[in-house]
């Protein structure tokens, strides 16, 4: 299959556009309208008509967003060289949304799926990319599971969960293995904390749902100069959707979030960071697949099959601001997952799987002019694998066999920022060495830019960078049981993925920054996939893959009380099946993707927000009625959300909720999806 977007023609467009904005940018003032006071009275209007505290949609949008993961530091969104995406909690609020990837769902490039309601296995794919090629952080801590087969926590996504502190999320796309190492080959995710918050408050979010859903955030902090606590619980339950069946799936999470702050001096801060959550849920007694007559068999939840889940991270953080020129920070981590999955009432059957990761790191900012600035860092992680397996369930023999493994990795890295031109070109060039116990090291580098045409307000951005996945150390030492005997499936002689991503982009501001339009075209070569071979029985590099598409988004504010974003992502992911010598579309993926989102203040303290998406038709692996592997094609859809929430005295909040609006009968990768779904609350601020 080829590719939309023929070689030569790939940098037509963006040359043209780019001759265009020069031959702009140098006009005369006056021709375009406008004079260099009127630009300076503009933004001296928008400074000083930004709000201390957001409210309305018109004060989110004229308050420029800071970000911290595209470059390791503190940037404002303006002189980001990257394709990076940013959701506060005002959007949480807006739509009533506090499950986090569904609320990140309406980003370009981003691709949600969900194998049922709340609680069931979810993932993200970020143009394309899979989930063991997504970095996922927590206030700048990596969050991994080490026990998981590629070490992603993919099977902790359904339990992320906002806290009520929550400053931001960003969304950093295409290849980011410079800034963050193995995993970030496709993007990262990084989900940060409000801090510092002074005064004593407390917070308290109750929302009803059908099924016996029930969603209860809390919040207390206390902060002074020199000191603060912001303590957040989350509790979780729901008896779940039947689906036709007789047992529903059920869901339980119990969980919080904690922050916690110290000025020794006015110079350094040691700050302390938690996340916790501990499930139970119900896994499925039949999976999806198709009858003779080729319809689809739903998937039903199992009375005596479950799954207990355990994710906590706890970190530490020291800042040392030595001199306007030179800050450091000291920072270590802990992180445990534990996965218990119970076959049966009987004791025993059950198979466990546990990692934890201990993650040193030191990063040291130096500015050294003020067009010149240098970071450099190491890290150094320590992986724990420990599982355990029946030896033989089908004989009565439930007698645990133990597998445990460990192994280390350090990694240094450096990125050079560069402002020049009166601040108009932005240039960053970047390199990380990896050192792992099991495998060769490994260099990989990026380089970054971006051009403001101040008098129009345009921005042209481009990136490349290489990545690498180094192997879980389940595909490395894992295995099985069968009839009592140990089945190996790790390959002791896998070699880390690789990759290469470009990227080229435009963003604009029309009418007064009240229209923001971007348009951004990237691809990725990913090489030596891991990837499990039926025949050999055992993982090998074998895989290559290719993501090429476009990402465009608008956000459109006509009025102070109203807001509009819209994000449409056309992907086209394949890879290449060595048994056939030929290209494959990636499956689970749709090709096109449209989201929308409206959001409008309405008379007497209400508050409206509608949000839609649509997704084209995907390729889904099921089994016949024969056993025979068919590509089922998976039909598009289009859901609708909606909520209309009432505050009163800026403290408290009443909120209506509905899900899947128009109820629509759809699956999401043959799993059967929720139809509409009502849930209404109440939020109160002390």
């Amino acid at each position: 299959m080829s590719l939309p977007f023929p070689e030569k023609s790939n940098l037509i467009v963006p040359i043209a556009v780019l001759c265009l904005l020069v031959a702009l940018n140098f006009l005369p003032a006056q021709a375009r309208g406008e004079t260099q006071q009127d630009q300076t009275e503009q933004e001296e209007t928008r400074e000083s008509a930004a709000p201390q505290e957001s409210g309305s949609p018109g004060e989110t949008a004229r308050m420029e967003p800071v970000v911290v993961t595209a470059t390791r530091v503190e940037t404002p969104l303006s002189q980001v060289t990257k394709s990076v995406s940013v959701v506060t909690p005002e959007n949480r609020d807006e739509q009533q949304e506090y499950f986090l990837p569904e609320l990140i769902d309406n980003e370009p490039g981003v691709y949600l799926r969900r194998l049922g309601g709340p609680g069931q296995w979810s993932n993200i794919s970020i143009r394309g990319a899979g989930s063991q090629h997504i970095q996922y952080q927590y206030n700048g801590f990596p969050l991994r599971d080490a026990a998981d087969t590629q070490t992603t926590i993919q099977y902790f996504i359904e339990d992320l969960y906002s806290a009520s502190n929550l400053k931001q999320v960003e969304i950093l796309r295409g290849t980011q293995s410079t800034l963050y190492g193995s995993q970030a080959m496709g993007g990262v995710i990084n989900i940060i904390s409000d801090k510092w918050k002074k005064g004593t408050g407390a917070e308290v979010r109750s929302e009803f749902s059908e099924f016996g859903t029930f969603l209860e955030n809390g919040r207390f902090f206390h902060g002074q100069d020199q000191f603060y606590l912001d303590f957040n619980p989350v509790y979780i339950t729901t008896d779940g959707r039947k689906n036709g069946g007789d047992y529903g799936y059920y869901y339980e999470n119990l969980g919080f979030a904690a922050n916690a702050g110290f000025r020794f001096t006015p110079d350094i801060t040691l700050e302390f960071s938690s996340l916790y959550s501990d499930t139970d849920l119900a896994l499925s007694k039949t999976t999806p697949s198709l009858d003779a007559g080729g319809n689809l068999v739903k998937n039903t939840a199992d009375p005596d099959k479950h799954r207990e889940g355990l994710l906590a991270q706890h970190g530490l953080t020291m800042n040392h601001s030595v001199s306007s020129c030179w800050n450091y920070s000291l920072k270590g981590a802990y992180t445990e997952t534990q996965r218990h999955y119970f076959w049966s009432p009987t004791a025993g059957d059950q198979s466990n799987y546990d990692g934890s990761t201990a993650y040193l790191e030191t990063q040291h900012n130096f500015r050294i002019t003020d067009w010149f600035s240098l970071i450099a860092g190491l890290d150094y992680e320590q992986s724990y694998y420990d599982g355990r397996e029946p030896r033989d369930p089908n004989k009565g023999d439930f007698s645990p066999v133990l597998f445990k493994k460990n192994w280390y990795t350090w990694d240094a890295f450096g990125l050079a920022g560069f402002k020049l031109l009166d601040e108009s070109l932005f240039l960053n060039l970047g390199a990380r060495f990896n050192d792992h116990e099991a495998f060769d090291s490994k260099l990989v580098g990026e380089a970054s830019a971006a051009y403001v045409f101040k008098r129009l307000g345009t921005k042209i951005h481009a990136q490349v960078g290489s990545g690498y996945r180094t192997p879980g150390l389940y595909e490395i030492y894992g295995g099985y049981l069968y009839q009592g005997s140990l089945i190996i499936i790790g390959n002791p002689d896998l070699q880390p993925e690789k990759s290469l991503g470009y990227e080229v982009g435009v963003e604009q501001p029309v009418f007064g920054e009240r229209v923001k339009l971007g348009i951004t075209w990237f691809h990725t070569d990913f090489d030596d996939l891991i990837t499990y071979d039926g025949l050999a029985n055992k993982y090998i590099n074998a895989d290559k893959a290719r993501s090429e598409g476009i990402e465009t988004y608008a956000t459109v504010m006509p009025w102070e009380w109203m807001k509009l974003n819209f994000a449409y992502t056309y992907t086209d992911s394949e890879y290449e099946r060595n048994d056939q010598a030929q290209w494959v579309r990636r499956e689970y993926l749709p090709r096109n993707k449209i989201s929308g989102a409206l959001t409008v203040l309405l008379p007497h303290n209400f508050t409206a927000s509608v949000k839609a998406i649509w997704q084209d038709e995907k390729i889904v692996p099921l089994y016949d009625a024969s056993w025979n592997s068919v590509r089922w094609v998976e039909p598009s859809v289009v859901t609708v959300d909606a909520a209309v929430t009432c505050t009163v005295l800026k403290k408290y909040q009443a909120f209506l909720k509905v899900e899947n609006l128009l109820d629509e009968d759809y699956t999401e990768s043959a799993y059967v999806m929720p139809g509409r779904t009502v849930s209404g609350g109440l939020k109160l601020s002390f």
